[in-house]
């Protein structure tokens, strides 16, 4: 977050409240003129009459907090709450009337259009005067609009795949432009939470999932381009992990091999539409990344990595881990130098993909070979980052080579130790005695180099 977005919102916070203070001033002086009660000098005497009214009791935690909270849920989580109600109870009456056969498809789904325009109208009827409860009723008749067209498509055959492509690529487009316009991320969050979870309130959709993540890759298309035009960070972060849930409850539960391309198609979209609403859009505003950035691009990646496994082993992490791990290594690797070369003032963000391929690389070694060579080969890794971290000047290089070193003896110890040949014990325990002594004449050596003392 910039310090722009901070001051913004800290005025946001400071002014409702004011507007509680003010609320609460003008209930009080709206009392004193309703109360009857005033005092009357007549011949010295004071006269009290006595009000034509009870008093209004008022609770005695009675404060301006209670205001808050009360503004809260009467302006914000009342209308929120009522409309995702009303758009799941609309997709609820729609499931049965398909279970009860009540009425015929093509009825069903000009029913379900009827209430998604309604709600449309009434949004664009109350926009003037009450214009935050107009964007709550225009985010749920876009999630509306939106199942419907896919129910048309995908479970009555209704409309020809580029109609209803084309119907949803308006939809997703018009709710960009509209949430946009009303500059609040309610819009965007609400419609795309709807949007997501409608599906499973009127189907499971087994066989066509191929239809359903083509679907959730449009919303996140626009939700992407929001991202760009407004930097809405917690509605990118919301669709990213929506998105990879989706899609790793799927490859838990669903996936099987004959479906591999489609999947790795999945993958590298979603991969790639976060990416680029994490990291590129920023840059290409030259704003500085923040932690809310990094934080999109790490967890993308993790994420991606989670799921990657999920394909390419199905399930059984295997030795098959083993490539999808060393693919991930220089997938980092790769990014890491990328953002050296093209923007080197990016520090933060080169660390943090070093790191992850650092972690990767560790984790191939453990998983490729076992025994005495991994922890030979986690030592010499451990030496190349301490020297890596001399030349350069970088204390985060050396820290991890410290931890690296302090991992591989916890290993020795509490793994290794009953699988260890004696030979193999006396080895590694040298080995890494000796790293941690040279480590700390290092240490010791270039003492004024890695910890320079203030100047008095």
């Amino acid at each position: 977050m910039t310090e722009e977005q901070r001051k913004i919102q800290q005025l946001e916070q400071d002014l409702a409240k004011l507007s509680s203070q003010i609320d609460l001033y003008r209930q009080q002086i709206n009392e004193l003129k309703n109360d009857n009660r005033s005092v009357v000098k007549e011949e010295g005497k004071e006269e009290t009459i006595k009000p034509s009214k009870k008093p209004v009791w008022e609770f005695p935690s009675y404060s301006p907090s209670s205001l808050n909270l009360e503004n809260f849920i009467g302006l914000k989580l009342l209308h929120l709450t009522g409309i995702v109600v009303l758009v799941i109870g609309i997709s609820i009456g729609v499931k049965y009337a398909v279970d009860k056969e009540m009425i015929s498809p093509v009825a069903r789904i000009i029913l379900a259009y009827t209430a998604g325009t309604i709600l449309y109208f009434l949004s664009v009827r109350l926009k003037k005067k009450f214009e935050l409860f107009s964007a709550i009723l225009f985010s749920g008749a876009m999630a509306s609009l939106y199942f419907t067209t896919y129910a048309a498509f995908v479970y009555y055959n209704l409309f020809p795949f580029a109609v209803s492509f084309a119907l949803m690529v308006a939809i997703t487009i018009y709710t960009a432009y509209t949430a946009i316009q009303y500059d609040k991320q309610e819009i965007a969050i609400l419609g795309m939470i709807g949007s997501y979870g409608i599906p499973f309130l009127i189907s499971s959709n087994a066989d066509r999932i191929d239809l359903f993540f083509a679907y959730i890759i449009l919303i996140n298309c626009g939700i992407v381009f929001l991202s760009y035009k407004k930097i809405w960070k917690a509605m990118v972060r919301l669709a990213m992990l929506l998105s990879w849930t989706l899609f790793i409850g799927w490859a838990i539960s669903k996936y099987n091999p004959a479906l591999q391309v489609q999947a790795v198609v999945i993958m590298l979209i979603f991969y790639c539409l976060f990416a680029i609403a994490a990291v590129l859009f920023p840059i290409s505003k030259k704003l500085p990344l923040g932690i809310v950035e990094l934080q999109l691009l790490l967890s993308n990646n993790l994420l991606a990595y989670i799921a990657a496994l999920l394909v390419f082993t199905e399930g059984n992490f295997d030795s098959r881990s083993v490539m999808v791990t060393g693919i991930g290594c220089l997938i980092f690797s790769l990014q890491a130098v990328g953002v050296r070369l093209v923007i080197p003032k990016e520090k933060l963000l080169f660390k943090y993909l070093t790191a992850f391929a650092i972690l990767s690389l560790v984790f191939y070694v453990g998983m490729k070979w076992n025994g005495i060579l991994v922890t030979i080969i986690w030592l010499v890794i451990a030496i190349g980052l301490f020297a890596a971290g001399v030349m350069t000047k970088m204390g985060w290089l050396r820290l991890f080579a410290i931890l690296l070193t302090g991992v591989t003896l916890g290993k020795l110890i509490l793994i290794d130790r009953n699988s260890f040949t004696t030979g193999q014990k006396i080895i590694s325990y040298i080995s890494i005695g000796v790293l941690l002594l040279l480590l700390s004449f290092f240490y010791q050596k270039l003492r004024q180099t890695f910890f320079p003392e203030p100047k008095k």
